[in-house]
């Protein structure tokens, strides 16, 4: 009986998108199957990357292959804030390991020890000329914080796949006709988890002090894993291009 009454309070709570924004948003029955080598995590900080927060992190499912709808990589990282300005450098690969894209970024230093890491968007970055991916065609993607530019051996490095996949004509009209919260619900659902953990993190930069959009994306990042850095605050745009 007490399980009877659960549904039929969920149920109802669908139409409201209470439910669907707090828990089904997290719901990923259809997640892909297909794993490839890669490195979520980055090893441990040294010499002028030294740092007191955390590690670098990719942002995606734990079988390092992402699956996108989007026609530009979206792919979320956790950078570690470190006491002296950083390099990044992020390398984009065909399958045949051809680069399509390469840009080096400079990170700020952190302005005190208390300072958390940040997580941060590829796309917000550089948007403007990102490559189109080719629809089923698998990327290989690595981020590097560069540590030593004489001894790129010293390097932190996360590494990992991108795939744009085609979705259904019914599902496209879905997620075309959706608000966000519910087009990362839809994406969930569908499978497609990197574009509902990029989906929530738009939501969650301008809303940030919403505790459901909080919810969710805590309960996202918990399963694939990533509770470490789902307190972590996103960034203010504190990269930029480097000259």
């Amino acid at each position: 009986m007490k399980n009877k009454v659960f549904i039929a309070i969920c149920l109802t709570s669908v139409l409201t998108l209470a439910c669907a924004a707090s828990n089904q948003v997290l719901a990923s029955e259809n997640q892909p199957k297909e794993g490839l080598p890669g490195r979520r995590i980055g090893g441990g900080t040294r010499g002028e990357c030294s740092s007191n927060a955390g590690r670098l992190m990719a942002l995606v499912p734990q079988n390092n292959l992402a699956l996108t709808q989007q026609a530009y990589p979206n792919i979320l990282f956790h950078i570690p804030q470190t006491s002296k300005p950083t390099t990044i450098e992020f390398v984009l690969q065909d399958d045949s390991r051809k680069s399509v894209y390469e840009k080096t970024f400079t990170k700020d230093a952190s302005n005190t020890k208390a300072d958390a890491g940040e997580i941060i968007n590829l796309r917000w970055l550089d948007a403007q000329f990102l490559p189109e991916l080719a629809i089923d065609k698998k990327y290989h993607w690595y981020l590097s914080i560069i540590c030593d530019p004489e001894n790129r051996a010293n390097d932190i490095v996360v590494h990992g796949w991108i795939k744009r996949v085609a979705v259904e004509p019914n599902l496209a009209k879905k997620i075309e006709r959706a608000s966000l919260v519910e087009r990362a619900h839809i994406y969930a659902q569908a499978g497609l988890w990197q574009d509902a953990l990029a989906t929530l993190a738009e939501l969650r930069y301008s809303q940030p002090q919403d505790s459901q959009l909080a919810a969710s994306w805590t309960q996202l990042l918990n399963s694939e894993k990533l509770s470490a850095i789902a307190q972590e605050p996103l960034l203010n745009i504190k990269i930029h291009k480097k000259p």
